[in-house]
């Protein structure tokens, strides 16, 4: 087994607990995210996924239990100080402005994580670093050659695509990533499967996904969610082989 340094572990979830009145909908949940990784979470429809990451945003606050961001326990910082922190999301991003281009859009991104207001973009908008960083962004992501076409007539791919620029836009630490190739076609779904694959060198996330031949092969580490309680964390082999994992989730997918 290979020993994890404390200094890897970006995110760190210990005993995490929320209930709704009798309803359990997490359990003693413990997971980390560390350097350089993937880290998928799986389980099927009402595992407890996204309350879970909620909790870890900041929407919601756990029974019980810590969570922990880069060695600091986060459990009272809303959803924007966790964002000042460097904990990313693609859907925690305020809704894309549709009459913007592209490159607009993530300059908008970039304005905001240098501090200046919305309310200024107008003197910034011809700021020539803004435009520069803006553009590598969008580049990153594959998107250079829609840099002038406006929101609106994206397709919902590109869409997710921007939303990723964003995110890494405001320079984050670590990204939760919640069904990025949703209802993208089969040509989508692989390009952004390459470029989650670049993403991790740069950020570690946090990937909650339906698709499992993109979660087999992104994922450096799998846990699976059943019932709000993590039932096995382990790699992409160890969870295809796992007879509990077989019975409670993957049935014939994992074949």
């Amino acid at each position: 087994m290979t020993e994890v340094k404390s200094n890897d572990v970006v995110l760190a979830l210990s005993q995490l607990t929320k209930r709704f009145g009798a309803l359990s909908a997490n359990e003693d949940v413990s997971l980390d995210l560390r350097q350089g990784e993937i880290h998928a979470l799986i389980g099927p429809n009402g595992a407890g996924k996204s309350t879970l990451v909620k909790q870890v945003a900041g929407e919601m606050r756990p029974d019980s239990g810590t969570i922990r961001f880069n060695g600091v326990e986060i459990n009272g910082l809303d959803c924007a100080a966790r964002a000042r922190a460097g904990l990313g999301r693609t859907f925690q991003i305020s809704s894309l402005i549709a009459e913007f281009t592209v490159l607009q859009n993530v300059m908008l991104a970039v304005q905001g994580e240098q501090g200046r207001s919305f309310g200024m973009w107008r003197r910034f908008s011809k700021d020539a670093d803004l435009l520069e960083r803006a553009q590598g962004y969008v580049a990153e992501l594959g998107l250079q050659d829609r840099a002038d076409i406006r929101v609106s007539e994206l397709s919902h791919g590109e869409r997710r695509q921007l939303e990723m620029a964003m995110a890494l836009a405001l320079q984050p630490k670590a990204l939760l990533l919640d069904e990025p190739l949703a209802g993208i076609g089969p040509a989508g779904s692989l390009e952004m499967t390459q470029l989650l694959k670049a993403l991790k060198q740069k950020v570690p996330i946090l990937l909650i996904e339906h698709d499992m031949a993109a979660v087999f092969e992104l994922a450096d580490r799998i846990s699976v969610m059943v019932y709000g309680r993590i039932i096995t964390t382990g790699t992409a082999e160890e969870i295809k082989s796992n007879p509990q994992v077989q019975e409670a989730y993957l049935g014939q997918e994992a074949s």
